[in-house]
């Protein structure tokens, strides 16, 4: 039985996919969603085997979207749905195994559904290990992050994010409307906004330097930073990276 996610913000192509997918034999369509928020959401709580995706969403392109939905079901194979033929090509480079045109027809989404269910196991962790890959590879710079809250993903701008911390063995990411909780470890959250006003001051500690406060030197020539929130007052800086903190800061 394959799993099916829609992900498509036109309500008409949703329910044509929907209906096709729902004629062939030992697939279910597990849910549909009309934005990427929504959708990172229900994959990580339905873990679909298959995410049908528009390559063009609303707010951002389905090269974007793939990455984050890979992120959260890291078995999902993506098949993109496009309205053009010039995009059909650019479905395979950027990680599809599969692309469907619009209007949707029977015989084109079976071939698709043969393709996806001849996949033997190991055929399939390839697969999957070939879309990350080609996502990777093309250096996709979305400056946004997806925590927790409620039980609900949220997809959190960067520039929300006031600092993180290890906690247990988790991630606590800390804004304004209070802390959420990330998925991934610290050391892949630094990795993830490398080259942003995200750093590493600690071991336990990433900081958002747009949202430093205050500098305060403490003993021995280390630091502390005060933070633009009502939150933890001091955030340490380690030894390692104070020469770097004072300069991207300007300090002397």
């Amino acid at each position: 039985m394959l799993k099916i996610l829609i992900i498509d913000d036109e309500l008409p192509a949703r329910d044509e996919l929907r209906y096709l997918v729902s004629q062939e034999v030992d697939t279910e369509v597990v849910g549909d969603a009309d934005n990427v928020a929504e959708a990172v959401g229900m994959a990580a709580t339905l873990q679909p085997d298959v995410i049908f995706l528009d390559i063009n969403m609303r707010e951002m392109s389905g090269l974007e979207a793939a990455a984050i939905l890979r992120k959260v079901a890291k078995e999902a194979m993506i098949v993109f749905a496009t309205a053009y033929d010039e995009f059909a090509l650019k479905a395979f480079d950027i990680g599809a195994v599969d692309y469907i045109l619009k209007p949707f027809e029977q015989e084109r989404i079976s071939k698709t559904i043969a393709r996806l269910r001849n996949y033997q196991p190991d055929e399939w962790s390839m697969a999957s290990r070939q879309v990350d890959t080609a996502l990777g590879g093309s250096k996709i710079l979305l400056r946004k992050l997806p925590v927790e809250k409620a039980g609900k993903i949220v997809l959190l701008n960067y520039n929300e994010i006031i600092y993180a911390y290890a906690n247990n063995g988790a991630v606590s990411v800390v804004t304004e409307n209070g802390e959420l909780n990330y998925g991934g470890t610290l050391a892949e959250l630094q990795e993830r906004v490398e080259n942003t006003t995200l750093i590493r001051v600690h071991k336990s500690y990433i900081v958002n330097l747009d949202q430093v406060k205050e500098v305060v030197p403490w003993f021995k020539g280390t630091y502390w930073l005060k933070m633009n929130c009502n939150c933890k007052n001091e955030i340490p800086v380690s030894k390692s990276q104070i020469k770097e903190i004072k300069t991207i800061l300007g300090l002397k």
